[in-house]
């Protein structure tokens, strides 16, 4: 399996904070099946988070240090980036990377100034040639409230991820709710950890691979854990199910006759 979504290089962001945990880190992501794992640390124009040639020989020293170690686990290349009112007008300027320098950009939202125009956002990136995978969109109140937000940015062209741990409820009840609506209605199309740490937020994937896997189907599952994470790490097109739009009920009789 393949996990696109992973803060485990050592004191890079606000991911791992040694190399002992990254260490820890990749251990448990092997225990899972994850075989590939692109770090997306944080790029953020607040915070003085590692990046660019810097981020890249830390990365290829890690992988050093996993070989040494007989740890058959490679670690691509990736950030993910904040998302602000700039980002378009900037992008060309800014050393991050892409998932393993592919086409697809992971994209944080900001979950206390929530863009109101996100299908606009999605039409400029691609406009860069840039395909937005928009990261753990099961976390923000907006698409809880209104999973409808999701519906349109797919059929706008973006790539949606949710993370293991909420797939699981192990972030709270409300995100594994929505997880299960975006799953159920085809508005998933990879799953990352979004590990930071050993003993918190850590590598699990298994579980929430099973758990798809008896909600759902295998075919389901492997889509959103093995062949679409594959595809964007080697830049080909996913093969994407159109998403569900959701059903209203109409009222019957006596509902309508009583207003109820």
């Amino acid at each position: 399996m393949i996990d696109i979504h992973c803060h485990i290089l050592p004191e890079v962001d606000d991911g791992s904070r040694s190399l002992n945990e990254s260490i820890e880190m990749a251990l448990i992501a092997r225990e899972q099946g994850i075989k590939k794992i692109v770090n997306t640390s944080h790029y953020h124009p607040d915070f003085r988070y590692k990046k660019g040639e810097e981020l890249l020989k830390e990365l290829e020293d890690f992988n050093n240090v996993l070989k040494e170690n007989m740890i058959d686990i490679e670690v691509l290349i990736g950030n993910e980036i904040y998302y602000t009112k700039d980002l378009i007008k900037e992008i060309d300027d800014l050393d991050f990377y892409t998932l393993n320098n592919s086409r697809y950009i992971l994209i944080e939202l900001p979950p206390t100034n929530f863009p109101t125009d996100l299908c606009n956002i999605v039409y400029e990136l691609k406009e860069k040639n840039y395909i937005p995978v928009f990261a753990h969109v099961e976390r923000y109140r907006e698409v809880q409230e209104n999973p409808e937000l999701i519906y349109d940015i797919i059929n706008a062209g973006a790539i949606i991820q949710i993370n293991s741990h909420s797939i699981l409820g192990k972030s709270g009840k409300e995100l594994q709710r929505t997880c299960d609506t975006l799953i159920s209605r085809n508005m998933v199309h990879v799953v990352g950890t979004d590990a930071h740490r050993s003993k918190r937020r850590t590598p699990i994937f298994l579980d929430a691979y099973q758990y798809v896997c008896e909600k759902y189907s295998k075919e389901v599952a492997d889509n959103l854990f093995i062949k679409n994470n594959n595809a964007i790490i080697n830049n080909e097109d996913l093969n994407l199910t159109r998403p569900s739009k959701e059903e209203v009920k109409k009222k019957g009789f006596f509902k309508r006759l009583f207003k109820l």
